[in-house]
This record gives C-alpha cells, sequence and structure tokens, in this order.
C-alpha cells in the first residue's frame, strides 16, 4: 500500500497492526505520523511504548500491547527493527500468536525500513505499508494530471527536472506543485525556469549535482552546493552518510556496470530508477579513484561516530582530498 493509500485506509479505520516497508525516510516518518495521529492517543507518556536496539523479547512487546490505555482509547507500540539482526529478536513466534486475536484498544507499528535480515512474522497479520519511492511513469502521470486539474499545463522537460529536484517522492513533489501553482498566477504554463527558482531541491539531488561538480573540479560550485546544503541544518548531518552510500553505490555500479538494471537495484536494494540515475555518473571517476573514496568516507566516518572529527571539517576534507585527485 502506498502512502496515499494508507492516509485514505487510516480515515477509514485504524487498524491493530502495521508493517512499514522501504528505504524513503520521508515517508516511513509520515506514514508512523499519520497511523499515531489518526488513532487519537492521549497522554503519550503513558500510551506511546518504543521498541528499538539491541536484544528485543516480543514477550515484552505482548505485555505492552495486552496492557489497557491510561486515560486514552487506544494506545500504540512501536517497534524500530530497521537497524535490527534476527539474532537480536526474541520470541517472535509468539507476536505472531497474539495478532490472530489482538487487543482492540492497541496498536503495534513494526518498521522494518529496507532491513531484510528480520523477515520472520506472519504477514497476513500485519497492514503492509510500501514507502518505496514510486517508479518515474508513475510519478510523470500524477505530475501532469494534478497540474491539468488547476487548469495549467507542464512539458516533459519541466515533469523530468521536477521528479528529479525531488527525486521522484510524490508527496514532496505535490506540495512543490502547490508553490509552482502559486508563483505562476495566472499564466497558463509552468516551465522549466519556474521550477529552478522556486522548487527546493532535495537532499539527494544535491548529492548528484555535488559529485558531478567535483568530478569538473568546479570548486567554486561545489562550495556554492556545501552552503546551500547547510541552511538545511537537520537534513545536513546527514550529508557525510549520504555522500558515503552514493560514492559506495557508484563503485559497485562501476564495478558491475554490465550487470541489467533489474539485478543491480536487487543487489543494493534500490529503485531502479536511483540504479539509472547512478549510471550517468559511474564514467566521472576512475574505479581506482573511486576506491580511494570509499576508503577515505570510510576513515571519516569511523572518525564522526568517535566524535574525532566535527561534521564540517569532515565534509571539507572529503570535498578538497576528491578536487585534488
Amino acid at each position: 500500500m502506498k502512502f496515499e493509500e494508507l492516509k485514505k485506509s487510516l480515515l477509514a479505520k485504524v487498524e491493530n497492526a502495521y508493517m512499514l516497508k522501504g528505504v524513503d525516510e520521508f515517508l516511513l516518518s509520515s506514514s508512523y505520523n499519520l497511523i499515531y495521529k489518526y488513532s487519537a492517543i492521549e497522554m503519550p507518556d503513558l500510551n506511546l511504548i518504543k521498541f528499538s536496539e539491541g536484544v528485543i523479547d516480543c514477550t515484552d512487546v505482548i505485555r505492552a500491547l495486552d496492557t489497557m490505555p491510561v486515560f486514552s482509547n487506544k494506545k500504540l507500540v512501536y517497534m524500530d527493527l530497521r537497524m535490527s539482526r534476527k539474532s537480536e529478536l526474541k520470541n517472535y513466534k509468539d507476536l505472531d500468536n497474539y495478532l490472530k486475536n489482538p487487543n482492540q484498544s492497541s496498536i503495534l507499528v513494526v518498521n522494518m525500513g529496507d532491513n531484510d535480515d528480520i523477515d520472520v512474522f506472519d504477514k497476513t497479520n500485519f497492514q503492509i505499508v510500501d514507502c518505496n519511492k514510486l517508479d518515474y511513469s508513475i510519478v510523470a502521470l500524477k505530475i501532469k494530471t494534478t497540474i491539468a486539474k488547476k487548469n495549467k499545463t507542464i512539458d516533459d522537460k519541466a515533469i523530468k527536472l521536477l521528479s528529479d529536484y525531488c527525486i521522484s517522492d510524490l508527496s514532496k513533489i505535490l506540495l512543490e506543485i502547490d508553490k509552482l501553482i502559486s508563483y505562476v498566477g495566472s499564466r497558463d504554463t509552468i516551465t522549466t525556469k519556474d521550477i529552478e527558482e522556486i522548487v527546493t531541491q532535495s537532499l539527494e539531488y544535491q548529492i548528484f549535482e555535488l559529485t558531478e561538480a567535483l568530478s569538473k573540479k568546479n570548486s567554486k560550485k561545489v562550495f556554492v552546493i556545501l552552503n546551500d546544503m547547510k541552511a538545511k541544518k537537520d537534513e545536513y548531518k546527514t550529508l557525510p552518510a549520504l555522500i558515503y552510500s552514493h560514492f559506495r553505490r557508484l563503485f559497485m555500479v562501476s564495478l558491475n556496470r554490465n550487470m541489467p538494471r533489474g539485478d543491480l537495484a536487487k543487489l543494493l536494494n534500490v529503485k531502479e530508477y536511483a540504479i539509472k540515475m547512478t549510471m550517468t555518473q559511474i564514467d566521472y571517476f576512475s574505479k581506482a579513484n573511486l576506491k580511494k573514496i570509499n576508503e577515505l568516507c570510510s576513515k571519516l566516518d569511523f572518525d564522526l561516530k568517535q566524535s574525532n572529527i566535527s561534521i564540517d571539517n569532515a565534509i571539507n576534507m572529503l570535498v578538497l582530498e576528491i578536487l585534488n585527485m
């Protein structure tokens, strides 16, 4: 079930158990927030219980689910298993048995993210929520029809740019369309110039721009992009990890460039659209340089986790090393 379908379902009825699957953090967060909102949880300090990290014993989860809510019609139990290993999940079969006859006052949300290591639950007991991004063809059609309903037009080039800026994230795109409609006013057509001027570029898209600027040794553009990223504050904290992930994917795709896109997407656990975008950049760097960049990213990642270096210094060191390769 996609995000918009989930919303409609929740408006009609809140189920007893949801499993969030996918890699899009925005959709994962939005889906969870919708479940929480339409559950009408009161006194969250008492009626919102979270299990994450380390060993999780499902008997404790069941105990939490079986306990009645306090001064609220519902309580919510949240399991974040995105970083968990199967060996850390105890008595999971008991949870399957519980969900055959659940407490109607409790809601269970299990966030799997893209973790395939824990595939142990009976999915028939859950409402599955797919939080992956949609394919470009579906996104492009949705953009065109949404804009047409506002009595506006948009050409294919502008659709592609809008989708790229938002990395095919339909939720973000719909928000940006509302901004564009207001921005163009009485004009009938939305142009690429309008998108460049008013649409907020996603951090992922800026990573692609940053990679291209680094490959062309365009230091001025590199630091313009970095300064713009800094303005995003909370998102900026994730930038080292995003850069590392992007160059790791570039390296893997460059080593397996003859593999079919579908197989590559499955190997790297990403959508084919991400592989398509990566394919446009694999010739920017040699395999030897991509290996060096990944080794540097790995070292900086370790130093960041050990608090041996600040985020700003880590990013500056990385881009300067790449510019001087």
